[in-house]
């Protein structure tokens, strides 16, 4: 069976840092390496290539991790980073942005910079039926080093562009199909023979459940025990994973 498990995280942490990270954890860097590793990146960059922008651009609302794949396949992107402040004295309102032309897609991704000129641009840019809306992920949180905090992750940021503009984005992120293809494609996986692994059951394990994996649930993110519980009695099964296992390395014989 092969074992497989996605760095999943789109913030200005690209595949060469989590491959780098991979091999100091132990892991051989001729097996696991930046060529091998998945991230919504890849798949939002595939997406793009393949649907032919025929030299249109993207506006992106997204971090390093974006850039560097639409980079590789010579995708031309504005907009990320920080909007330029305007001064907003003796005006109730901006009523007026400068929009560019030549717009081919629209892509949002988590981003720390994500402010009322960016919900307003990609909004005003989706009125176009022909341009593409794209989204990493749609996950509402992700975990941070401190439990009591709560930090926001790119489906927000969706849900604010999907409501201000009435358009519903190709998610490309777990647990949609855009990714699972891309891996198919990419590796000819086996889904019978392949395994899911992740710290949420609302992603990971539907991801695999959905594809015909097996799927593990790691108690050491997102979901516990308790959420499979709540997903049992919901009969919500593509959410209750096959294994449970309290971390990754549990999974790692202990040496003598």
């Amino acid at each position: 069976m092969n074992v497989f498990v996605q760095a999943w995280d789109n913030r200005a942490t690209w595949k060469a840092v989590y491959a780098k990270k991979l091999a100091k954890l132990g892991y051989n860097p001729q097996k696991m390496n930046k060529n091998n590793l998945v991230n919504p990146a890849a798949v939002v960059a595939d997406t793009l290539h393949r649907s032919g922008l025929n030299g249109k651009r993207v506006y992106l609302i997204g971090e390093q991790g974006l850039r560097d794949e639409m980079d590789e396949l010579g995708i031309e992107y504005f907009g990320h980073g920080p909007e330029k402040k305007m001064d907003e004295e003796g005006g109730a309102f901006m009523y007026d942005i400068k929009l560019e032309e030549n717009v081919g897609a629209v892509v949002v991704g988590y981003e720390k910079h994500f402010d009322y000129t960016k919900l307003m641009k990609a909004s005003n840019y989706l009125r176009e039926d022909d341009v593409l809306f794209v989204a990493t992920n749609e996950d509402e949180t992700c975990p941070g080093p401190n439990p009591e905090v709560v930090i926001p992750d790119a489906g927000p940021i969706v849900a604010a562009i999907k409501c201000a503009s009435g358009r519903d984005p190709l998610t490309v992120g777990k647990p949609c199909t855009p990714a699972f293809n891309y891996i198919k494609r990419k590796w000819n996986i086996n889904p019978s023979r392949t395994m899911m692994i992740g710290d949420r059951t609302n992603t990971d394990v539907k991801f695999g459940r959905d594809h015909g994996m097996k799927t593990l649930l790691v108690l050491s993110g997102c979901h516990q025990i308790e959420d499979i519980i709540e997903n049992q009695m919901n009969e919500r099964d593509d959410m209750v994973p096959d294994f449970v296992a309290p971390c990754l390395g549990a999974l790692v014989p202990e040496r003598v």
